[in-house]
């Protein structure tokens, strides 16, 4: 009979030559317990991951029929850790599930589009089943509600209401009719109730089903540890002012993008992804900006406040929209002199517009920004990668700001406090981009649209044109200006207007880039 002792110590410990073997032991479970919870999870993601594409076709309430394919690109890549599940460039297809036409506005007022995405192809060829439907389209006028997208009302415009209340005065002013009918001949603008969206508009879409992506996940090429970091580069990162201000100096966007490189580079990059800069203030501008306006339509070179950085204006800016006054993705930026540094640097401060008001206190109108800055950078550097003229991109962290702040106009913004660094190259797009097509869309013929105008506007004048609705449309626009008005830093319910749409996925399985905090200080993602 053999018997063997094992000793322990009084304060629980193993005698010295054990530790190890037991210790290695434990240390092996662990990493294969972690190990197999980790391709677990990414076995099967479940439904709600969201996916950035652009269509590569049009697609129109004019012409669409259910059943039609729908072909789009994935701009971002769909990641569950440092793994690639669906790489940025993939093909994503599918199709019309239902469509409403406004036709000539005797059965409906507004039109709706419903799309479906089904599959996805990668660059190798391979198929991968999904279920998604669209719950943005980026800097559209159109909103999304339980996956359809639903047109605007013609009628719901600045002359629209303006029009809906002049039609009382008949009844105690005899002078009324011709100052109706002056009204309507100085303003005869009458927006485009169809939906259509030309190749290049970008969507988001959020699975239904959960998702299965193929056996082996693609490794991922641009993210990795920078060994070596560029510490001449972080000295001068810390020394960047952190906010732009007014010509009132008066505290405005927040610097978050550095760009490296020529002023060549940063036009060819903006150029190719899709942007445009501003038109200078003038004449002509203004009355292209009240069109738009009275329209609800874009523009593409809609004219930018000027802010100012040590008292210099921006050297350029930047901005990209699609049918809308109000949304706008848009930035500035100005050349750093930096002694020392071998490249030029830039900085800029981006903001996604979401709305614009009329504000007397401002004497004009003026754009509310959604309250998440860090989704711009991200949206700026998805739209420039995808371009193909980014080298790299670095987030570095800045402690001294702080995360929650107050612009201009008094919105409310909130940032990570990181900055994203973006090296250019020369711009060699890996995918294949949508060819250019102006947003605005009116087929038909001349009397075919005076028709339909005619028609829509008795419809509103029948339903809207009266002191019940009135009060109502008054008594809401009060409440929102109330609740704005009592809008505090930070955080609070009566923050301007929000975007669920451009909130940052914060679950296990979001792309890196929208990551709120980055999970390390120095992150370098290297575009090959």
């Amino acid at each position: 009979m053999e018997i063997r002792f094992l000793f322990i110590f009084r304060n629980g410990g193993l005698p010295i030559r054990q530790t190890p073997l037991y210790l290695g032991r434990a240390l092996l479970l662990a990493l294969l317990l972690c190990s197999a919870r980790k391709m677990q999870a990414c076995d099967q993601l479940p439904s709600g991951q969201t996916l950035w594409v652009r269509l590569s076709t049009p697609v129109s309430t004019y012409t669409a029929k259910p059943g039609d394919p729908i072909h789009a690109v994935l701009t971002r890549d769909l990641v569950c850790g440092d793994d690639v599940l669906l790489p940025a460039g993939s093909s994503v297809e599918g199709a019309v599930l239902s469509k409403r036409k406004v036709g000539f506005g005797i059965r409906h007022e507004t039109a709706a589009l419903e799309l479906v995405f089904n599959h996805a192809i990668t660059s190798t060829g391979n198929t991968i089943p999904l279920a998604a439907r669209v719950e943005e389209v980026e800097n559209a006028r159109e909103s999304v509600r339980d996956g359809v997208i639903q047109g605007i009302r013609s009628s719901n415009t600045f002359q629209g209401s303006i029009s809906s209340s002049l039609i009382h005065l008949p009844t105690w002013n005899l002078y009324s009719d011709p100052i109706l009918m002056v009204f309507k001949a100085a303003f005869p603008i009458f927006p485009e109730p169809e939906i259509h969206y030309p190749a290049g508009t970008d969507l988001r879409i959020k699975t239904t089903e959960t998702f299965s992506p193929p056996p082996g996940a693609v490794a991922h090429d641009f993210v990795a540890q920078d060994p070596t970091p560029d510490a001449q580069l972080d000295q001068l990162i810390d020394q960047l002012p952190t906010r732009v201000v007014t010509k009132k100096n008066v505290d405005a966007d927040v610097i978050n993008l550095v760009f490296i490189g020529s002023e060549q580079m940063i036009h060819s990059a903006f150029h190719n992804a899709g942007w445009a800069s501003s038109d200078p203030v003038s004449h002509r501008a203004v009355m292209k900006n009240l069109y738009a306006l009275l329209n609800n339509s874009g523009y593409r070179q809609e004219p930018m406040t000027i802010f100012y950085l040590d008292g210099v204006p921006e050297d350029m800016n930047w901005q990209k929209s699609l049918n809308s006054y109000d949304r706008r993705d848009h930035l500035r930026i100005w050349q750093w002199r930096s002694e020392g540094y071998a490249q030029p640097v830039w900085i800029s401060s981006s903001t996604h517009d979401t709305g614009a008001v009329l504000a007397i206190k401002h004497k004009g109108f003026m754009h509310h920004i959604a309250p998440n800055i860090d989704e711009e950078r991200s949206a700026v550097v998805r739209d420039l990668s995808f371009a193909g003229c980014v080298q790299s991109v670095r987030y570095v962290s800045r402690s001294s700001s702080p995360v929650s702040l107050i612009n201009a106009t008094g919105d409310v913004m909130h940032t990570d406090n990181a900055v994203a660094v973006i090296k250019f190259k020369d711009c060699h797009p890996d995918f294949p981009q949508p060819g250019a097509e102006p947003a605005s869309y009116k087929p038909g013929n001349h009397l075919f649209r005076f028709a339909r105008r005619q028609i829509l506007t008795f419809r509103n004048d029948i339903f809207r044109a009266n002191i019940i609705y009135g009060s109502y449309q008054g008594t809401r626009m009060a409440l929102t200006a109330m609740r704005h008005s009592s809008s505090t830093l930070p955080g609070t319910p009566a923050s301007p207007p929000y975007t669920p749409a451009r909130e940052a996925f914060t679950g296990v399985y979001s792309d890196p880039i929208d990551s709120k905090v980055p999970r390390r200080p120095y992150q370098l993602r290297t575009i090959h």
